[in-house]
């Protein structure tokens, strides 16, 4: 069926003649990206969300930037999801597309969302890095309010990618471009409106952001240095710069891996599928807090005791002055 072949260029859901020698290698290329690769990246990132989530929503995580990081989780999970869905499944059972009940999914659901999915997790990581930058006014409620704004624009900006495919019964592929989806407008809505929110803008305003943090934390660690007086004060300074550092990691991270939107969409695929999989390991990295909170929730799923392991991470940073305080009272005595 040939309704496939005319979509718009930024998807991988075509079919390609096979006497073209260039489309068979990108047909090969997006197979192997889609199939062995991009699985791969897919059960990885999947439990990687997870975990993170968990970790994110933890007492000792909680902030207005953890609840960034959660939201960021949650769209990057259900991305990896759909991308499985409608691409690789795809590949693995070509014949799941003559079903009925899949072409309704993909047309109406599953395209659509996926697309959301995209941006969401995109102008995220631009909300995280404001959150950031402007610190002294976030906190929990303002974060999710902040969530609830993004995702409202993002769903108005992917509106069009509703009207791009049709259910089509008794066909194989059951699902086909519209006459939106196969025309000028979807093309010019992909190019201008599309990538620009994809691309240009979030790309543009991270950098930016990224520079101006990067000089104020230059400058708190001038400052921390100059005064070493408060212990307490240095320590929080710490903390922030720490947190700083693993978003700054994350959002140049980001930065890095949307450069390959201008190549190949298999690639740039794959690319979209890499940069929701691998923040787990951008934490596990960079993040000494999150290393620790992490640690405590495997552990108790482990032993299965976990209220013993919360309490303990809720006490760990007063246990020591409390041994203190009760070896002093029972030595009180014996020096008596």
């Amino acid at each position: 069926m040939n309704n496939s072949a005319d979509i718009d260029n930024s998807t991988s859901w075509t079919t390609t003649d096979p006497t073209d020698d260039g489309m068979a290698t990108a047909e090969m290329m997006n197979y192997v990206t889609s199939v062995y690769v991009g699985i791969i990246f897919v059960i990885f990132g999947v439990v990687g969300n997870v975990l993170s989530i968990i970790v994110w929503r933890r007492p000792r995580m909680r902030s207005s930037t953890g609840t960034y990081l959660t939201g960021q989780a949650v769209a990057d999970l259900c991305l990896l999801i759909f991308f499985f869905l409608l691409n690789s499944l795809q590949k693995i059972a070509p014949s799941v597309m003559a079903s009925s009940a899949y072409g309704e999914f993909f047309a109406y659901i599953g395209y659509p969302f996926f697309f959301l999915f995209v941006v969401c997790s995109i102008w995220f990581t631009v909300g995280v890095t404001v959150d950031r930058y402007i610190q002294d006014m976030c906190n929990e409620r303002r974060a999710r309010m902040g969530l609830g704004v993004i995702t409202l624009l993002c769903f108005i900006i992917n509106a069009p990618h509703f009207a791009t495919y049709e259910h089509v019964t008794g066909a194989n592929p059951s699902f086909r471009a519209t006459e939106y989806g196969s025309g000028k407008g979807s093309q010019n809505y992909e190019f201008w409106i599309h990538c620009m929110i994809l691309v240009l803008v979030p790309w543009a305003t991270i950098f930016t952001l990224n520079m101006l943090i990067i000089h104020r934390v230059t400058s708190m660690n001038r400052q921390m240095d100059s005064k070493r007086g408060s212990s307490g004060k240095d320590k929080t300074r710490k903390s922030e710069a720490q947190l700083t550092r693993l978003l700054l990691t994350i959002t140049f991270t980001f930065l890095g891996n949307h450069r390959i939107v201008a190549e190949a969409f298999s690639i740039a695929q794959l690319g979209i599928v890499i940069n929701s999989s691998i923040n787990f390991f951008l934490y596990c990295l960079s993040g000494k807090r999150f290393r620790k909170e992490l640690r405590i929730v495997v552990c108790s799923r482990f032993h299965g005791d976990y209220k013993s392991s919360s309490s303990l991470s809720m006490s760990h940073s007063t246990g020591s002055s409390a041994i203190s305080r009760k070896t002093a009272v029972t030595e009180m005595p014996s020096k008596v």
